[in-house]
């Protein structure tokens, strides 16, 4: 899994580099979406790590059917605060302007 996560990472940067020498996003712009990418997996592992023991009490009290449904909620929850969060980010970013 380390390895995947190393992969996924190297990819994001590639592409960041990529819409960078295209002009679509700035050096400081590179920077500031992979120190943010960076910090954001930091964080949902951590968040991660912290739901297993509640997962495994709420399975060994209500069973795996009610367990899985609570962690569903979870991510969902974790997905919309980071999705808000990374909008609140990407908008921050310096923009290019287009010409006519």
């Amino acid at each position: 899994m380390q390895y995947d996560q190393q992969a996924q990472r190297q990819a994001w940067i590639d592409g960041l580099a990529q819409l960078r020498e295209q002009g679509a996003i700035s050096a400081e712009d590179e920077t500031v979406l992979i120190r943010h990418m960076d910090e954001r997996l930091d964080v949902v592992q951590q968040e991660l790590k912290a739901l297993v023991p509640e997962y495994d009490r709420r399975a060994a009290s209500d069973g795996r059917e009610v367990a899985d449904a609570w962690l569903g909620a979870q991510a969902r929850e974790m997905g919309e605060r980071e999705g808000a969060e990374a909008r609140r980010m990407v908008n921050s970013l310096s923009t290019i302007e287009v010409g006519p």
